[in-house]
């Protein structure tokens, strides 16, 4: 029983859930098996309090007590609760929706001609739709199926009858245009973590076009995508982005579900990534707006959790406009958003970066040397963190034995992206040459200042060169 959908489905239930479904099992119109009920009492007593050994035998135990097991029987019980509990869950999925309960209710009067009782619950549906806040492929959508019903309606009525066919047309479009916009930009995304996985885009350069020239950027969910499908393609042309940041941070908030502003956030957010790590700084200081903006609203935090890439982000782009006071608040206000097994040493490796860069070396080291990361890229950033730190403060074995471990450490890491792992073999060349240069020789510190600037890939450009100009 433990792979079952019925144990599955229960391990899913929260207490308010436990309780309404026990009220629902209970009711006649529902259900009329008490053998039912005493199945779900016994699944949630055992299942939700972490039992894992509930088997068909133990249940039915509990059950039917003195009685012989049946197995025919048992399954028969189980399939008249889990087909309970997928209407309760349906009903409330209905009933929790003003919207959907609305047009469902339209649906209903309209098959039955009650035109009263029609046109009532179609004016509270459009309503509906229209006092909540959310104007996503969700609520363009709804439009659409308000518009459907009222076709449907005028058309049972009289075949000669004015009807609402561009309004319905209309909002089809729309709902068409985003879900091809939304799916255009997963495909980008997928593409870009899997460089095998091509896709036809079908009529998506025609969506593109006709979204320009019939000015349906007014409609927020259509800009949101479009405007992000245009800057991912088209990295170049600032304006695209300049368009999607003021959409984002200029929009109200709860246009979008959360997942849908993370997922827009996420977008912004890799732009920007992008953008500095080919040097435009300017974009340091407007990924923080987003990251800013992002963790007040809520937009990135899932299910009550900052990931700790999204937390280690947003420190840094801080610390690379000097935004060190924000940095700090930002770690002391949020920490607690960290997954609690990650949070220590999330929270050292960052406060650790802080102090670096503020100059406070003693802390950051003993930051540093007191944990050892599980993440693989934050280990190599803790370790090049300290190199670092062993060099501006001459303790020249300290930092000979590090080289040597990080080389070591980048040999053995197989799953290490090539990319990532070339730049820094390189910085490892270039830490080396940098120990054994002879910092009274222009000769010497030319030739290597031409080696850094022309090393690619390669992490800490701009710290190498500071120690030659330091030096």
């Amino acid at each position: 029983m433990q792979k079952s959908v019925l144990v599955e489905l229960i391990r899913s239930l929260n207490k308010k859930e436990v309780r309404e479904l026990h009220k629902w099992l209970q009711s006649p119109a529902h259900n009329q098996r008490q053998d039912v009920i005493k199945l779900f009492d016994f699944l949630t007593k055992n299942v939700l309090h972490g039992d894992e050994t509930t088997d068909k035998e133990r249940a039915w135990a509990a059950i039917f007590k003195g009685e012989p097991y049946d197995d025919a029987f048992m399954r028969q019980v189980m399939y008249f609760l889990l087909k309970a509990m997928e209407e309760y869950l349906v009903f409330t999925d209905y009933t929790n929706d003003r919207v959907q309960f609305q047009i469902a209710l339209t649906r209903i009067y309209r098959v039955r001609k009650l035109e009263k009782a029609y046109k009532q619950a179609h004016r509270i549906g459009t309503e509906s739709l229209q006092n909540q806040p959310l104007r996503n492929r969700y609520y363009l959508l709804q439009r659409f199926f308000l518009e459907q019903e009222e076709y449907e309606h005028k058309m049972s009525i009289t075949q000669n009858a004015s009807v609402n066919l561009q309004e319905m047309s209309d909002a089809m479009e729309k709902w068409f245009i985003v879900e091809k916009l939304l799916i255009a930009n997963g495909m980008l995304a997928h593409h870009h973590v899997y460089q095998k996985a091509n896709y036809d885009s079908g009529l998506l350069n025609e969506v593109l076009a006709y979204t320009s020239q019939k000015d349906l950027l007014n409609e927020p969910a259509i800009a949101a995508h479009y405007f992000a499908y245009m800057a991912i393609t088209n990295p170049d042309e600032k304006q695209y982005f300049d368009d999607f940041e003021k959409m984002i941070l200029e929009s109200d908030d709860h246009y979008f579900t959360q997942p849908e502003m993370l997922n827009l956030y996420r977008t912004a957010l890799n732009y920007c990534i992008a953008k500095v790590n080919q040097g435009d700084l300017e974009y340091s200081r407007r990924a923080l707006k987003f990251y800013r903006k992002g963790v007040e609203n809520g937009a990135l935090i899932e299910n009550g959790i900052i990931s700790r890439y999204t937390f280690g982000n947003a420190v840094a782009f801080a610390i690379k406009i000097d935004e060190f006071d924000w940095a700090e608040q930002f770690i002391e206000r949020f920490q607690h958003y960290l997954e609690e097994k990650q949070r220590n040493s999330i929270i050292n490796f960052n406060l650790s970066r802080l102090y670096f860069e503020k100059g406070d070396y003693n802390k950051a080291q003993r930051l540093l040397t007191q944990f050892e990361y599980d993440d693989m890229m934050l280990n190599i950033i803790a370790k090049t963190m300290l190199l670092k730190i062993y060099y501006e403060r001459s303790d020249l074995d300290a930092f000979e034995s590090l080289i040597e471990s990080l080389r070591i450490y980048l040999q053995r890491k197989e799953a290490l992206n090539p990319a990532r792992k070339a730049a820094y073999k390189n910085l490892v060349s270039l830490m080396k040459k940098l120990l054994n240069l002879n910092i009274y020789s222009k000769t010497q510190k030319e030739k290597f200042r031409e080696l850094v600037l022309k090393t690619n890939p390669l992490t800490e450009r701009e710290w190498f060169l500071k120690q030659l100009d330091a030096k």
